[in-house]
């Protein structure tokens, strides 16, 4: 583990301003209920120099994703998001039969499936071999390793430099993104681009998602950090575009500097950030509501109980730990959670001791309340509710306002 005391960017001291407390590794599920899983402080520094948000201890890698339980659903939401990240590469012209497409934490191989007709080559990579396994046989061509300089010079050497590289929400999850950076660099044709997609450090403050806060989380982006950090390898981004994926999230588009004219929306963005960004009053507010969700949660949840009604959750995505971390909700609030993923199903969250069970052992159980998880699904959620839980359930989602709806 690395603790770290100065800037990963600038070497710049660095202020506090988030602590959330313990939280075991997300996606470490147990597969008993005695069994235990250390757990690790999510505290949250900020730079004042570069505009950096990132996370103070960073775990090994090998820890967080060699055996990795989160595979990429099949949604319409990231089916229309698909359709938008091919249109943006339409626009710089990377998109045609003779034009090669790389993928780092290409997880499950959606993407690449989605994309792979349009092009003359995909390849991802992806260090978790369980899920890659599915990405193969989806007929992905995927190198389980880590992405490094090492691998892209391989690559390279191997194969080619590429047109189009795409690092969807792996890129905060990396230690040292200067690294990651140069290795990109590398595997990139002179005149590519590549998209980093994150969740977008704004939304994530502005709206209290404070579960976006996990330890694969280890740096926050937003235009102006990510062009400091771009600028000391002589790239830029070229275009943004913010999508409401995983609460709202910033799609940046980047390129070697001088290839590409930048667009007015980088400009925009960029100075909306330096106003929200400069005085810290974003951190206050981010705290305090986030102070005032606890109670009101826990005050809910000990209502519910008191009246002997039967709490569930649905949705076991990375972001309930933190959750379940931060409100110290345990199997004595929550009796059970729900999840479609197959690598979840039959494990048990650590620390809160809460089971996975799937919707099929859903319609055997009796329960009152639903705690939603995947709030980020929201719409489909509530779309599809009468199909997954019994008639008169309360759906409760707890970010980004605590709300609750009631299953006709």
């Amino acid at each position: 583990m690395i603790i770290k005391s100065k800037c990963s960017f600038c070497e710049s001291n660095l202020q506090e301003i988030v602590d959330l407390g313990l939280s075991p590794p997300a996606n470490n599920f147990i597969e008993n209920i005695n069994d235990d899983i250390k757990s690790y402080p999510l505290i949250i520094d900020f730079c004042n120099s570069c505009f950096s948000i990132q996370l103070r201890h960073c775990l090994a890698k090998e820890e967080l994703y060699s055996f990795y339980t989160y595979s990429t659903p099949n949604s319409i939401t990231l089916s229309d998001h698909y359709t938008l990240l091919k249109k943006k590469l339409e626009k710089f012209n990377k998109i045609n039969n003779s034009l090669s497409c790389l993928e780092i934490g290409s997880n499950n191989g959606n993407l690449l499936k989605f994309l792979q007709p349009n092009f003359d080559k995909v390849l991802g990579v992806d260090p978790a071999k369980n899920i890659a396994q599915i990405a193969k046989k989806q007929g992905i061509d995927t190198l389980v390793d880590f992405f490094s300089q090492d691998l892209a010079l391989q690559i390279v050497n191997e194969h080619q430099k590429f047109n189009v590289i795409i690092a969807r929400h792996m890129f905060a999850h990396n230690e040292n993104p200067l690294n990651l950076l140069q290795a990109i660099q590398s595997a990139l044709e002179d005149n590519g681009v590549f998209i980093i997609e994150n969740a977008y450090a704004l939304d994530t403050f502005i709206n209290g998602e404070f579960d976006q806060i996990y330890h694969e989380h280890m740096f926050y982006y937003s235009a102006i950090n990510l062009q400091a950090l771009l600028s000391k390898f002589s790239c830029e981004l070229i275009d943004y575009e913010h999508v409401d994926i995983h609460g709202g999230s910033g799609v940046f588009i980047c390129a070697n500097k001088g290839k590409y004219p930048v667009s007015e929306a980088v400009t925009k963005v960029i100075l909306n950030e330096e106003a929200l960004l400069k005085d810290g009053v974003l951190f206050k507010k981010f705290n305090q509501k986030i102070k005032n969700l606890k109670s009101k949660t826990l005050n809910f949840l000990n209502e519910q109980k008191k009246y002997g009604n039967i709490i569930g959750s649905y949705g076991a995505p990375a972001k309930a730990f933190t959750v379940f971390s931060y409100f110290g909700i345990t199997n004595d609030h929550i009796s059970f959670c729900v999840d479609t993923t197959p690598t979840k199903i039959g494990k048990i969250f650590p620390v809160s001791r809460i089971p996975i069970i799937s919707e099929e052992q859903l319609s055997d159980m009796k329960y009152d309340t639903i705690i939603v998880n995947a709030w980020n699904y929201k719409n489909e959620i509530l779309e599809k509710a009468s199909s997954i839980f019994a008639r008169g359930t309360k759906l409760v989602f707890l970010i980004p306002e605590f709300e609750s709806y009631t299953v006709e």
